[in-house]
């Protein structure tokens, strides 16, 4: 059985992903699963009822839930006026089971397991973009919230902060829908390669700002990382992180300070932060503004990595990032890679956070190992208004993900801990980093580097 460890995606259903493997990384189909497990079940208590036959009697060797259950079923498929057949019998079962769970736990079938891993490791099919599916007041809409490094959606230009309005097979027929549920089914059927077309809306959203673009589905890997300076921009590619120069850069940022954004903890994300500082180095920057603005988490392992950046003050070679606390008071440490604070900042370094309501779990954990060893405050952090409201999201607990064999099988996720900061012992969920703990706020604001540039406002660097 393998095992892994994920504080990751806390963003709920108003957020949705134009990819193949639609879905959030913590919300499973578990209706979908539910078919494959009630199999399962079935066969595991065959299999039960064959080991202890014999000496004992089946009914007396099952628990009384179990015993239960199964002469409910009984009665039920052979007295009730319609027919239903085992697998709708064990679906109905399951749901319940499901109902159980949180948001973030659900069994996976060996396919889903499999485009699960495929994720983590930054490998997609599909077209790239992110959704925010709804608006404050509960109307629909296809606002972009982040376009996938790599991706068909980056390479035609698509934009975030962007709406798409409409789309179709023919540039001059197009279906006009602000629904994620519209689009998705048209998406569905779409080939990889096969071209299409939508209407895209720039901020602010008039009649000029309309744009068609043409574009396709296809698989790739995702970059998660980019450094921007006052006169460079830079994305990491591939295996190796390689820098390749894309983008543009941030004219406004002093010459002493870098840009750079992370966009999940996911893939090859480490790496390329690791080439990212190499490059805030040598171009002898002391000030960094990190951007986890709609950064939903991802692998502790990453987060352990990344996070070795930051550990401001402390002379431990591998500081504590992060602790589990499980419900029967275990506490489990989770340690930096390695603790590289002085090889990159100086005594006169600061270090910012630009957040939003979809700052998330990995991303929330990171502020507050920020925070509790002093390479950032609250005062030089800054949350940019999402439907009137200020805050990270707020998603303190962690996942474990425990496959049922070594190797490609069907596995389950569940909630197994809460996530506490390192020093402190505060955990967040269900509350988040708000203004209220002495943060900076912009409002809202899609119109290009704006936004990025009112935060620099707020916290005095231009």
């Amino acid at each position: 059985m393998s095992e892994e460890e994920k504080i990751e995606d806390g963003k709920e259903t108003g957020e949705n992903e134009a990819n193949e493997d639609s879905g959030k990384e913590a919300r499973f189909h578990k209706k979908k699963s539910v078919k494959i497990v009630s199999r399962v079940l079935a066969a595991t208590i065959a299999l039960t009822g064959a080991f202890f036959g014999g000496f004992f009697v089946h009914k007396a060797t099952l628990p009384d839930g179990i015993d239960s259950l199964l002469w409910a079923k009984k009665r039920i498929q052979s007295d009730y006026y319609t027919d239903i057949s085992d697998e709708e019998f064990f679906d109905a079962v399951f749901f319940g089971v499901n109902s159980l769970l949180d948001d973030y736990s659900g069994y996976m079938t060996e396919e889903e397991y499999a485009a699960a891993q495929k994720k983590s490791a930054g490998s997609y099919s599909g077209l790239g973009l992110y959704f925010s599916s709804k608006d404050e007041n509960g109307n629909d809409r296809m606002l972009v919230v982040r376009v996938a490094g790599g991706s068909p959606a980056e390479e035609a230009g698509i934009e975030a902060g962007s709406r798409i309005v409409a789309f179709g097979k023919n540039e001059n027929e197009l279906t006009e829908s602000e629904k994620f549920a519209d689009f998705s089914e048209f998406l569905s059927p779409l080939s990889a390669g096969e071209k299409f077309f939508v209407k895209e809306l720039r901020y602010p959203y008039g009649a000029d700002d309309a744009r068609i673009m043409e574009v396709y589905k296809s698989e790739f890997t995702e970059n998660y990382v980019f450094y921007r300076s006052s006169s460079s921009a830079y994305v990491y590619l591939g295996k190796n992180a390689e820098e390749t120069e894309k983008g543009r850069a941030i004219s406004a940022l002093p010459e002493d300070t870098a840009y750079i954004r992370l966009a999940q903890f996911n893939g090859n994300a480490a790496k390329e932060f690791d080439e990212a500082m190499k490059r805030f180095k040598a171009d002898g920057k002391k000030r960094l503004i990190l951007d986890l603005r709609e950064n939903g988490g991802g692998d502790m392992e990453i987060l352990c990595s990344i996070a070795s950046y930051f550990c401001k003050g402390t002379n431990e070679k591998r500081p504590v990032v992060a602790k589990a606390v499980y419900k029967n008071g275990d506490v489990r440490e989770f340690k930096a890679a390695a603790n590289r604070y002085e090889d990159y900042f100086g005594a006169d370094s600061k270090a910012y956070v630009l957040a939003d309501s979809g700052s998330a779990s990995a991303s929330e954990c990171l502020i507050g190992c920020m925070k509790d060893y002093g390479a950032t405050d609250y005062e030089n952090i800054c949350i940019s208004y999402r439907a009137g409201v200020a805050k990270t999201f707020g998603k303190g607990i962690m996942q474990t993900t425990r496959s049922r064999y070594p190797w490609t099988s069907e596995a389950i996720k569940l909630t197994t801990a809460k996530i506490c900061w390192p020093l402190s012992g505060n955990c967040i969920h269900g509350r988040g980093i708000t203004t209220e703990d002495g943060t900076k706020s912009v409002s809202e604001n899609y119109a290009g580097d704006e936004e990025i540039l009112s935060a620099l406002s707020a916290f005095g660097i231009i």
